[in-house]
């Protein structure tokens, strides 16, 4: 995996306007235990202070550049080992947090570096006395590829829950090679949720982060309905909605966390809803909770903007994404667009494929909102003929961030 250069330090965003489920979860579980952060992700503390010196070790160590001094942009150097080869530098992370990818930096020689690591592997663990295990590339190697010296984002095909990470130099420019580095990562809150082994990124088994044990944990289904699973796609993203509660074998991998489920519909979180409070979770039914989530119709999101407050418009509907006309598009239509995903208003209306033309279908024509409607789906416009309109008439906006 070739490594993009580090800008800012945030690696996984919620993309509300882009509607891309980026948050809490996008992917499910790999055979090695990782998965997407639960949360949004950022430094850790390595270039902070946050993490202590000595939680900080490595395998070897010149005197003059010890391994604390792998802190990202900290000092003219960094960690240099002794002998260049096999040599490892371990962070305790401290609590069991989300690791998404690292930005390493090469020894500074302006802006360019001259003394760098141009490949490393990195091993994760999740507790002391556990084994490491290894954190592969997007092609699945274990090996990630960095081009220069400077600051330089290096993301993990998926983030891993861990308490120790450690890094291992495999090739450089030259010796002695020098390395800093920032933990990307972050704190999963008491309650996230994910889907597990699902057909895609929004069905699959339901498992809770139980902060007091540090434990994910499995619904048990006997309770379970839609209800209940509307709740866990809700906290999800909330444009979503379940269109199926089930159950699986229990398995042995993970303990049950929550029994008897019984959500009113008007949570937010799934630990919200009522459920048997026991230390430990009894399933009678030896079967857990699965579900699967679905877009709201008439959902609402922007595309092509150049951030998540501004784009062209898409609707949901009829399973499929599909633009609007600009056939009287005007502030009144942006506004009922704008509030509805979260933003104080719009600032402007914008028409003529202004954002870029779609692909999909031509979903609404000749919408016209009065401004106080709710949703988009509130306001008039033509209903009973097929929009004759061509994606050069796409309409956008521009909200007030």
């Amino acid at each position: 995996m070739m490594a993009s250069p580090y800008i800012g330090a945030v690696l996984v965003v919620i993309v509300l306007a882009g509607l891309s489920f980026a948050s809490p979860v996008n992917r499910a579980p790999t055979p090695d235990g990782g998965m997407s952060a639960p949360c949004v992700s950022g430094p850790l503390g390595m270039e902070s202070g946050a993490i202590k010196d000595s939680s900080i070790t490595a395998s070897s160590s010149r005197s003059s550049h010890p391994a604390s001094d792998a802190r990202l942009n900290t000092g003219y150097v960094g960690w240099t080992p002794r002998n260049p080869f096999n040599q490892w530098i371990k962070v305790a992370l401290g609590s069991h947090v989300a690791v998404t990818g690292v930005v390493i930096q090469g020894h500074g020689n302006g802006d360019t570096g001259y003394r760098y690591v141009t490949a490393f592997k990195a091993q994760y663990r999740v507790s002391h006395e556990s084994d490491w295990q290894d954190l592969r590339n997007a092609d699945g190697g274990k090996l990630f590829r960095v081009s220069s010296g400077r600051p330089t984002n290096v993301t993990f095909s998926v983030a891993t829950m861990a308490r120790y990470l450690r890094v291992q130099p495999w090739s450089y420019t030259e010796e002695p090679y020098s390395v800093r580095f920032e933990v990307l990562g972050c704190q999963v809150s008491d309650g996230s949720l994910w889907f597990v082994d699902g057909d895609d990124a929004l069905s699959g088994r339901v498992e809770i982060y139980h902060q007091a044990t540090s434990t994910w944990g499995a619904v048990c289904s006997d309770g379970w309905d839609l209800s209940d699973a509307n709740i866990a796609c809700r906290q999800h993203h909330r444009f979503l909605e379940a269109v199926q509660a089930g159950e699986i074998s229990a398995g042995t991998d993970h303990p049950i966390v929550m029994n008897g489920v019984a959500c009113k519909g008007t949570e937010n979180r799934l630990i919200d809803c009522p459920f048997i409070c026991t230390e430990f979770q009894q399933c009678n039914s030896s079967r857990v909770a699965t579900l699967a989530c679905r877009t709201k119709m008439n959902t609402v999101r922007l595309v092509g903007g150049s951030n998540n407050s501004s784009g062209r418009v898409e609707i949901y509907r009829k399973d499929t994404w599909g633009s609007i006309c600009d056939n009287g598009w005007d502030m009144n239509d942006a506004a009922v667009v704008c509030r509805f995903l979260g933003f104080s208003g719009a600032q402007a209306a914008k028409s003529g494929a202004y954002f870029g033309e779609g692909s999909g279908p031509v979903h609404m024509d000749g919408v016209a909102c009065t401004g106080a409607e709710d949703t988009l789906r509130d306001c008039p416009s033509a209903c009973w003929e097929e929009s004759q309109c061509s994606h050069s008439q796409d309409a956008g906006v521009i909200c007030q961030d």
